[in-house]
C-alpha cells in the first residue's frame, strides 16, 4: 500500500509546531491588518503584539501553567495512553478474528484509493464519536468533571491550552477509543485486509487533514473564526471557544473535536452569531478561584482528591444533617446543566 505511505509521509511529517504557531500568529497578524484597514488607524507594534497575544506571557499564571503542563505531558502522555492503544489493538484483532471465525476468510477487496477513503472516513468517524462521548461524560459525570475542570480553568486560551488537562483522562479516554475505534478498525482489517498499523496511519492522516481544515490551532485562541457553511459538520474555532465560555447560554455545547455532526445529532450543537463573545473560565468561579488551578497541587493533586471524594459519596452517601466538605462554595458547576441526555 505505497499510496498510504505517501499520504503518511506528506501529512504526518509536516512539523506540528510550525503548523500550530504559524497559524496562530498568522491569523493574529491578518486580523490585526484588517482592523487597521477598516478603522484607518496607524500601525503600532505594541498594539499588534497585544492583538496577537492579549495576555502577558511574563505575568499570566494561567499561561505559565499551560507551559508547565505541556512540557510534563510531552514526557508522560505515552504512559497513560499506552493502555488505550493496547485495548484498541486487542479489540481490532479480536473483531477481525471473530469475523473470520463466523464468515470464514475472504479475499480482501483491492485496496485502492476508494477503499482507502472508505477506511479513513470510517475509522475517523469512530474516533470522533469516542471523543464526543468521553467529552460529554466529562461534563455530565461529577467524578470526571473534577478532572476535566483543569482544562476549563484557563482564563486565556492559546495553543498550549489544548494540552492543559489532567493525565488520568487519557486512561478512560483511551478505553472508550479502544472500545469504539478498535472494532471499527477490525471490520476494515477483515474486509480490506489492511493491517492494524495501516488503520492507525489512516486515522492519523485524517486527523492531520482536519487539523488544517478546521483551523485547529485557533480553537484555543481569542480569534473567533467561523467556517461558515462548514459549521454544519465541522467544529470551527469560534464554536470551540463558545464551549469554553462560562456564560449560561454556552453551557455544555459543542463537545466535538473536529466534527460537529454528533453535536447536532444529540442536540448539543451551538452555532454562535457573528461577533458573539465568549467569557473563558468556569461558571461560579471568580478570577481568584481560578488561580487555584495554576499550581502543581491545583492542577494534578486536588482534582484527584475531589474526584475521589465525589466517588466516595456515591459509595457512601453523606448522612442527613452532616456537612459535605467535598464541595466548593461555588454558585454552579458544569455538571447537570442545559444539554439533554444522550
Amino acid at each position: 500500500m505505497k499510496h498510504l505511505e505517501t499520504l503518511y509521509s506528506y501529512f504526518i511529517s509536516f512539523p506540528q509546531f510550525a503548523l500550530t504557531w504559524g497559524m496562530f500568529f498568522g491569523a493574529g497578524l491578518l486580523t490585526f491588518a484588517f482592523q487597521l484597514y477598516r478603522n484607518r488607524r496607524q500601525f503600532s507594534i505594541k498594539e499588534m503584539f497585544v492583538h496577537c497575544v492579549p495576555f502577558s506571557p511574563w505575568t499570566s499564571k494561567s499561561f505559565h501553567m499551560d507551559v508547565l503542563i505541556y512540557v510534563y505531558r510531552k514526557f508522560t502522555d505515552f504512559v497513560f495512553a499506552a493502555p488505550g492503544v493496547a485495548l484498541m489493538a486487542f479489540a481490532a484483532a479480536f473483531t477481525d478474528l471473530a469475523l473470520r471465525r463466523l464468515f470464514g476468510d475472504m479475499s480482501p477487496y483491492h485496496v485502492g484509493y476508494v477503499a482507502t477513503v472508505i477506511c479513513t472516513i470510517g475509522i475517523f468517524l469512530a474516533a470522533e464519536l469516542a471523543d464526543y462521548v468521553v467529552h460529554y461524560l466529562e461534563h455530565k459525570v461529577p467524578v470526571l468533571w473534577e478532572l476535566h475542570k483543569v482544562h476549563h480553568s484557563a482564563d486565556f486560551l492559546n495553543p498550549l491550552t489544548s494540552k492543559r488537562g489532567h493525565s488520568l483522562p487519557l486512561l478512560y479516554g483511551g478505553a472508550m477509543a479502544g472500545m469504539i475505534t478498535g472494532p471499527t478498525a477490525g471490520v476494515f482489517m477483515y474486509v480490506f485486509g489492511i493491517s492494524l498499523v495501516e488503520a492507525v496511519l489512516l486515522k492519523a492522516v485524517a486527523s492531520k487533514i482536519f487539523t488544517v481544515w478546521t483551523l485547529d490551532p485557533l480553537k484555543h485562541s481569542h480569534i473567533p473564526v467561523s467556517l461558515g457553511w462548514f459549521d454544519s459538520f465541522l467544529i470551527s474555532p469560534h464554536m470551540h471557544q463558545i464551549h469554553h465560555s462560562k456564560l449560561q447560554p454556552h453551557w455544555d455545547r459543542n463537545f466535538g473535536t473536529n466534527l460537529s455532526i454528533f453535536d447536532w445529532l444529540f442536540r448539543t450543537g451551538y452555532r454562535p452569531a457573528k461577533g458573539e463573545q465568549a467569557v473563558f473560565g468556569i461558571s461560579g468561579y471568580s478570577d481568584n478561584s481560578l488561580q487555584k488551578f495554576n499550581t502543581i497541587k491545583g492542577a494534578f493533586i486536588t482534582p484527584m482528591v475531589r474526584s475521589g471524594r465525589v466517588l466516595l459519596k456515591l459509595v457512601r452517601p453523606v448522612p442527613n444533617g452532616s456537612v459535605d466538605v467535598s464541595s466548593e462554595p461555588t454558585e454552579s458547576s458544569n455538571v447537570g446543566r442545559s444539554a439533554p441526555p444522550l
